[in-house]
């Protein structure tokens, strides 16, 4: 069995962008949002736009995982997911989150939730994901033992280089150069979401998001509640983030 490289995160918060990279290495099987299946198309938690539904996708999160785990008897696996999908099932399944890596993506909810409502106007609390993170992050440091790797979306913009090769470096394996830049364009992984991923389809490589969104906090106060509310679990995360060097693109 190969090994399995799990990215934890939130919404609008670069995970895409860092997924792209391991596209681009080429060594690993890659899964985009795969228990999302589970949360919108099978239990039916929430409504979201852009959604565009591959009918032969796994939907229950025991199909979704064997999905994932049978493709690990291959090559290794990369797959990046929001807890908010699954949390429950997550928080029950130890044994699952002990058979891979489990790696954490952050952003400052300064900006993610203007970006988030800027593709998802109607967005509640429920899908804002910090929460989940967090509590999934705390159940994982549990389980090991140990602290897990954090990332802050800052550092991965400002920093590409230093930051991913600090990031391979920590889950174990080579840092490619070449993964720093991409061909623009759409991916197949990101067909069933592909509206939420314009940015990154138009990228070719890591770059600091535009800021440009379609709401303000005076415009819609209620969002500057959500700001507060994600604040004091993105602080939780960020006291572990990951601190790149320049030693470690060596």
């Amino acid at each position: 069995m190969h090994r399995s490289v799990a990215l934890w995160s939130h919404p609008r918060s670069l995970s895409t962008a860092l997924e792209r990279s391991f596209i681009e290495r080429g060594d690993f099987a890659v899964f985009h949002e795969a228990f999302a299946y589970v949360y919108f198309m099978h239990e039916e938690r929430a409504a979201i736009p852009h959604k565009n539904q591959d009918p032969d996708h796994p939907l229950t999160y025991p199909d979704v995982k064997r999905m994932m785990e049978d493709a690990r008897k291959e090559r290794p696996v990369f797959h990046k997911d929001f807890p908010y999908h699954c949390i429950d099932h997550l928080l029950k399944d130890p044994e699952y989150l002990l058979g891979q890596v489990n790696t954490f993506l952050i952003r400052d909810p300064e900006e993610a939730v203007l970006s988030h409502a800027t593709v998802h106007p109607e967005l509640t609390r429920e899908v804002l994901g910090y929460e989940q993170l967090a509590r999934a992050y705390d159940f994982v440091t549990e389980l090991t033992g140990s602290t897990p790797v954090v990332v802050n979306a800052a550092d991965l913009a400002a920093r590409p280089r230093a930051t991913l090769a600090a990031y391979c470096q920590a889950v174990g394996v080579p840092f490619l150069p070449d993964a720093l830049r991409w061909s623009a364009g759409q991916q197949p992984q990101w067909a069933t979401w592909s509206g939420w991923h314009t940015d990154v389809a138009a990228s070719d490589g890591f770059t600091k998001p535009p800021g440009a969104y379609r709401f303000t906090y005076e415009s819609r106060p209620e969002l500057r509640e959500f700001e507060r509310y994600c604040r004091p679990f993105y602080d939780h995360l960020d006291q572990h983030r990951l601190r790149p060097t320049e030693e470690a693109t060596v």
